[in-house]
């Protein structure tokens, strides 16, 4: 019985490990994603710009003027508070100055970010009304 007992404790350690390593590493993967859900979070005060280039493929007008604050921190149904502004150009006649101005596009409103599987570094701003992409989005490039 000895000699049972010894080859029986020989070959359990190496199944309890491929058992520990089996089931205990995919569920610990999958503690760290439950918490966080599909959606990002980003940090209030970021500022998001649509990608230019993506904007002139998709035809549009003047790609690059427009872009979204985040004005809030994370709610807890996982929406957070956008800004719209747009860029305009504005001349001086008595100077003669052309100067860049920031104005308020839309009023506040609510959204989910989430990351664009398709671009790397990029966020989609999902409606949480209908769930619809409003715009493609990635952190502006800092001003020199």
């Amino acid at each position: 019985m000895n000699a049972l007992g010894n080859t029986t404790m020989r070959r359990f350690p190496p199944i309890l490990l491929m058992l520990v390593f089996g089931l205990g590493i995919p569920v610990s993967g999958w503690a760290q994603l439950a918490g966080k859900g599909p959606y990002v979070e980003l940090a209030k005060g970021t500022r998001l710009c649509s990608n230019t280039l993506l904007d002139q493929s998709r035809g549009a007008r003047d790609p690059g003027k427009v872009f979204w604050k985040v004005s809030s921190h994370p709610r807890t149904n996982g929406t957070q508070t956008v800004a719209a502004f747009v860029l305009e150009t504005i001349y001086d006649r008595q100077s003669g100055d052309t100067k860049v101005r920031e104005s308020r596009y839309d009023e506040e409103y609510a959204t989910f970010f989430k990351r664009d599987p398709e671009r790397t570094g990029m966020w989609l701003m999902i409606s949480p009304e209908d769930g619809k992409v409003e715009a493609i989005v990635e952190i502006c490039p800092k001003k020199k």
